[in-house]
């Protein structure tokens, strides 16, 4: 055999789906289960999915996020192939918004299973409340603070790893930036920014605008008085800030005394996937720690691998005061949020901190071994990995996937974007956001961008088997870092049938 053969075959086989079940200790148990309640494969109903979906109506609250007309029946989880859904239909579904936005190593990722897996058989409690400590509760504390170590003193944030979903971590965090002022009373100003989006509680929807294109979510009291939504941050022309971000960041200046924290998102993926530029934070940065300003970054969407980095301050050298975060943390292998906060930020009080799922163990578990997934695991704990796992995933474990697959899959995507534009311009406009969070606006008959395109080329697109979702005028685009090239290319060719049948449906209208 040639080596290049050889050396084609070998990759070949290091990137081959990697299951559970391939495990021969594995296997035997699943053997041992086979035929009876605890069988894995067991169907859990014996209605079809369309008499599950027709039930929707009768089972679930009305505007909700309902199942649609896509049921997923298994999915394909390995270093690699985590984006692949099969289907009833039958239809392979490949999903490049990380299952809304949660799954950044895609779906059933086997590293996290094997870890949790293990640490089920273990002794060690599955629950734990917050008053009693664990030394894996303390070891995710450690390996995550060390991210925002070059930006103080030993010891100068503190974490809380005590919250279940991001509006609930926002929440906290603007409750301990809020106690931190209250030796201040002028300070009880709340700056935030147009098209933000923080969360599904009533303190974190009556933080936001009231946008009644996605619901204004209010309970108790319709608005509150002391919160300024400023415009957008954008820049005009030859990269410079726009004359709005200039007055905004004046008007903070100038009023500064009066606020407790501005809060933002580096990427605003609701306002059509927009990237606040970095100019604008290194000099809201700037201005908050000059008027005593608790800065705090929303990263529930970007953390955790999808700029490339575990937070946002790694790679734009701007650190907040305290970061709130969710989602990717545990890939979807459990719910857990984090409030990450400078010290002088980490005080809070009763009943805020401390949520019934505190001693969630197997989302500690999963955060552990996502790590592991991203940055590389500890070389004294790579050095004793049982010998039967894949050469790939073994590979993954030493370097980092945001070593090594994070710039190949945002390769990938740069060109995936750029040939659609290319084949389609009369539907799809500019990108936007950043890393492996993307908007592609959708242009209307008039050219311009369309949120009611958007949605309709969202909707089409599961039709196709294509998983992405509305985000203002744009498709928000989100892959997970098992993305592959033939993922993309099957995504393209069902991207361009559902942009086929758009421009039918607009010949038909304009037809009539």
């Amino acid at each position: 055999m040639p080596d290049s053969q050889a050396g084609e075959e070998l990759m070949a086989l290091d990137n081959a789906p990697f299951h559970l079940s391939s495990v021969e200790s594995v296997r035997q148990v699943v053997a041992g289960l086979e035929g009876s309640y605890l069988d894995p494969g067991r169907r859990l109903t014996e209605l079809t999915p369309d008499e599950h979906l027709a039930g929707n109506a009768r089972l679930f609250t009305a505007g909700g996020s309902l199942a649609r007309d896509f049921w997923a029946d298994t999915a394909l989880g390995s270093r690699i192939q985590g984006t692949s859904t099969q289907t009833a239909t039958p239809l392979e579904m490949v999903d490049l918004c990380s299952m809304t936005c949660n799954t950044v190593l895609g779906v059933n990722d086997p590293w996290v299973k094997l870890r949790q897996a293990a640490f089920l058989l273990s002794s060690q409690p599955h629950y734990l409340p917050a008053r009693i400590g664990s030394d894996l509760h303390h070891r995710v504390a450690h390996r995550i603070l060390s991210r925002l170590s070059r930006f103080g003193a030993p010891g100068g944030f503190a974490i809380n790893l005590r919250q279940c979903n991001g509006s609930d971590a926002v929440e906290l965090a603007l409750h301990a930036a809020w106690l931190a002022a209250r030796g201040a009373p002028r300070r009880r100003r709340l700056a935030t920014f147009q098209g933000g989006y923080h969360g599904e509680s009533v303190l974190a929807s009556l933080v936001c605008e009231d946008d009644p294109g996605y619901g204004a979510g209010r309970a108790l009291v319709d608005r509150v008085d002391n919160v300024v939504h400023f415009p957008s941050p954008r820049g005009g022309d030859g990269g410079h800030l726009s004359a709005e971000a200039l007055a905004t960041l004046d008007a903070l200046e100038r009023d500064g005394e009066e606020y407790f924290a501005v809060l933002i998102e580096p990427i605003q993926w609701r306002n059509s996937v927009h990237a606040v530029p970095l100019e604008f934070l290194r000099r809201l940065r700037d201005v908050c720690t000059r008027k005593s300003i608790c800065l705090v970054f929303d990263e529930v969407q970007n953390a955790f691998g999808y700029t490339g980095t575990i937070f946002f301050a790694e790679s734009s050298d701007v650190c907040p005061d305290i970061v709130a975060t969710g989602k990717a943390l545990t890939s979807g292998h459990g719910a857990l949020a984090i409030v990450v906060a400078r010290r002088e930020f980490a005080e809070t009080e009763a009943p805020f901190g401390s949520k019934t799922n505190s001693g969630d163990m197997l989302s500690f578990v999963a955060v552990d071994a996502v790590m592991d997934r991203l940055t590389g695991m500890l070389p004294e704990e790579f050095e004793t990995l049982p010998t039967w796992l894949p050469p790939g995933l073994v590979g993954d474990l030493r370097n980092g996937l945001l070593g090594i697959a994070y710039p190949r899959v945002v390769g990938m995507l740069e060109d995936f974007l750029a040939d659609l534009q290319r084949r389609f311009p009369s539907v799809v406009g500019p990108a936007s956001g950043a890393g492996l969070m993307r908007g592609v606006a959708m242009l209307g008959q008039d050219g311009r961008p369309s949120g009611a395109m958007a949605g309709k080329v969202a909707d089409i697109c599961l039709k196709h088997g294509v998983y992405v979702r509305r985000a203002g005028h744009c498709v928000y685009i989100k892959p997970s870092l098992s993305t592959t090239e033939a993922d993309f290319e099957l995504a393209r060719a069902r991207l361009a049938a559902t942009f086929e049948e758009v421009l039918q449906r607009v010949a038909r209208e304009e037809a009539k």
